[in-house]
């Protein structure tokens, strides 16, 4: 999240507008894939938009809770 911050900060201050879908696309891309990959393949699957709240919410609750429950449970609600 650091380069996130930072990279945010940067823009801000040399006054760039950032949407939130462009926020929630920075965020993403700026995880390392290798520890990510599925995070991300399992939160943008079957989404026609991202919100950066929404985003920065799960990425919480995938590190908070565990990263096998996040995956469990977003596979139970694509079967949905």
């Amino acid at each position: 999240m650091n380069s996130y911050t930072k990279l945010l900060t940067d823009l801000v201050n040399a006054n760039v507008e950032i949407d939130e879908e462009d926020k929630a696309v920075i965020l993403l891309n700026s995880l390392p894939e290798e520890e990510y990959v599925t995070f991300t393949l399992t939160l943008i699957n079957g989404r026609k938009s991202l919100n950066y709240n929404d985003v920065s919410a799960a990425l919480v609750n995938y590190e908070q809770e565990g990263r096998t429950d996040f995956i469990l449970q977003g596979a139970q609600q694509q079967r949905h």
